[in-house]
């Protein structure tokens, strides 16, 4: 008899050695993902009152091979979102991984945020990483779900500058 039965309550479990998307997601989430730094300029911790803070950071994608069921499975794993925290009450959220400070280009190649008043902020960085999997010489599939990574916190001071005019004479 050949065809498709189906019966209500009937339940049919997988075999143990089945890759499912939830175990696919599960490895993924085992990867030893690393931090991607938080970079600010100006450096030194210090910047100014409606002044352009550029942020960035230096995450890049990179392949994992594990082993999952007794099968080689390979990630394409790769950095899809970045949450910036400004410590100001506002957060920043971009695919751009940002990039440092390059004389003339325009701020608008750049992530970065003004802050409105002095003061001391905790900044963070959430990257959101994603990825795509295949078993050797298999097409690659997503995975279904990300895993997010938080940097250390950093304090960034915020202070204000009084111009003063000098003479070189």
């Amino acid at each position: 008899m050949v065809g498709t039965y189906c019966s209500e309550g009937a339940t049919t479990a997988l075999p143990v050695d089945t890759l499912t998307p939830g175990r696919i997601l599960e490895a993924f989430q085992r990867v030893d993902l690393p931090e991607a730094p938080l970079e600010v300029q100006p450096p030194g911790g210090v910047t100014l009152v409606n002044f352009d803070t550029i942020l960035h950071t230096d995450a890049q994608p990179f392949t994992e091979t594990v082993q999952l069921l007794n099968r080689q499975i390979t990630f394409d794993i790769e950095p899809s979102e970045f949450t910036w925290t400004l410590g100001d009450g506002r957060t920043l959220t971009t695919t751009d991984p940002g990039r440092a400070w390059r004389s003339g280009l325009p701020m608008d190649e750049y992530v970065s945020h003004r802050y409105a008043e002095a003061g001391t902020v905790r900044l963070q960085l959430t990257t959101t990483w994603s990825a795509r999997w295949r078993l050797p010489n298999g097409p690659w599939r997503p995975v279904a779900g990300t895993v997010e990574i938080a940097s250390p916190p950093q304090d960034l001071e915020i202070t204000t500058a009084r111009p003063q005019l000098v003479s070189y004479d």
